[in-house]
């Protein structure tokens, strides 16, 4: 289905790229009377508009699609690192772990520090860790 997409909004990008160039050369065709560059024009935008609003809006989805795509294969990385590090583990870790820049990946472990709240540490070389509290919660008492 994601291949069909991505064919699709490429054909009808192309086609409306076609259509539009029709459209802005047509009123300098003088071997055309007037009457026929002002339908050749209509023509084009009534053709190429939407259709490039079309093959936008399948190439935006394919793009958010994308987005979430990779933000679910970070965020299970995140939680597979954080479980094998025992909650410890620095931006060179996860960025290997993660195949990401270095940029990204601290980027990233600064938003879950928020979210998760982290503590950080230094070692005798200076290097950051990332501490998140992996913390074990009993299941709450019948309080009955």
């Amino acid at each position: 289905m994601k291949l069909l997409r991505q064919i699709a909004s490429g054909v009808l990008l192309s086609l409306s790229l076609l259509f539009l160039m029709v459209a802005a050369l047509a009123p300098f065709d003088e071997s055309e009377p007037p009457e026929e560059r002002r339908d050749m024009v209509l023509g084009g935008l009534m053709l190429g508009v939407p259709m490039m609003l079309g093959g936008g809006w399948l190439l935006w989805g394919l793009h958010r699609d994308w987005r979430e795509e990779e933000s679910d294969r970070l965020r299970s990385l995140f939680f597979e690192t954080a479980r094998a590090y025992n909650g410890c583990f620095s931006v060179m870790q996860f960025a290997m772990a993660a195949n990401i820049s270095g940029n990204m990946a601290k980027q990233y472990l600064d938003e879950r520090a928020k979210e998760f709240e982290a503590n950080f540490e230094v070692d005798e070389q200076g290097g950051v860790f990332y501490r998140f509290p992996l913390r074990q919660f009993e299941p709450p008492q019948d309080l009955s």
